[in-house]
């Protein structure tokens, strides 16, 4: 099965899995994970294959294992969140860093132009690639080992509000500034089913209301509230 690999494609091969401390057996399938189409067409190997199917099935097994610890972790945030946060940690700038973090460029397989700076959504598509052989060759568990390991520093990111909008963080920032106090949050009311509730609360600022607002969550409706709350202190200003 790897008898197409040279031996110093085997070494570099090696060499990546000790840095990631994996043992991949099936290296045929690896080398598959980093060959990019524009390596195959410009030397014309039509006896292999390029990563995109591999690509395809990583992506899937990355979301299901970013969903699975969302969940875990975030049990009071609502799906339109969860979603959210999971957009940011598979999105495609993350993907590449992770994949930079782990020099995995070093070991793709690329035409000359894309060689000379491959781009992130090469790099991108080559890490899912790689995620989906981990599944394949040593299970689920090394896969959510994996994804843990390099991916735990954007969900933490991603749970910290830093990249969505996170008007609680901003109103308080504000009242901080202006020596204002801190605002505080109350639930008012909780309507509909357990599996499509909606939640109001108010954001107070020295036992004053400043705004209400809603949503599927404590949390959402919180900030909803402070997004509220914000365009009131911004009128004020004027």
């Amino acid at each position: 099965m790897e008898m197409h690999l040279s031996v110093e494609r085997k070494k570099n091969l090696v060499c990546l899995l000790k840095g990631l401390k994996l043992s991949i057996r099936d290296l045929t399938l690896l080398d598959r994970a980093l060959t990019h189409s524009s390596y195959i067409k410009e030397n014309n190997k039509k006896n292999i294959e390029d990563n995109e199917r591999l690509e395809f099935f990583g992506d899937a097994v990355l979301k299901l294992i970013i969903s699975e610890y969302l969940m875990g972790t975030y049990p009071e945030y609502s799906e339109g969140e969860l979603s959210k946060l999971r957009a940011f940690v598979i999105s495609e700038k993350v993907l590449g860093k992770v994949a930079d973090r782990i020099d995995l460029k070093r070991y793709i397989l690329a035409g000359k132009n894309e060689k000379k700076l491959i781009p992130v959504s090469i790099l991108a598509d080559s890490l899912e690639a790689l995620i989906a052989v981990i599944y394949y060759d040593c299970g689920i568990d090394s896969a959510r080992k994996f994804i843990y390991e390099h991916f735990k520093e954007f969900i933490e990111l991603a749970g910290k509000n830093t990249e969505i909008d996170n008007y609680k963080a901003i109103l308080q920032e504000y009242t901080q500034k202006h020596n204002l106090g801190l605002p505080s949050y109350e639930t008012i009311s909780e309507r509909g089913p357990g599996h499509n509730k909606e939640f109001e609360v108010v954001v107070l600022l020295n036992n004053n209301k400043l705004a209400k607002g809603k949503g599927k969550s404590k949390k959402e409706a919180s900030q909803c509230a402070a997004k509220n709350a914000l365009e009131v202190v911004n009128k004020s200003k004027k």
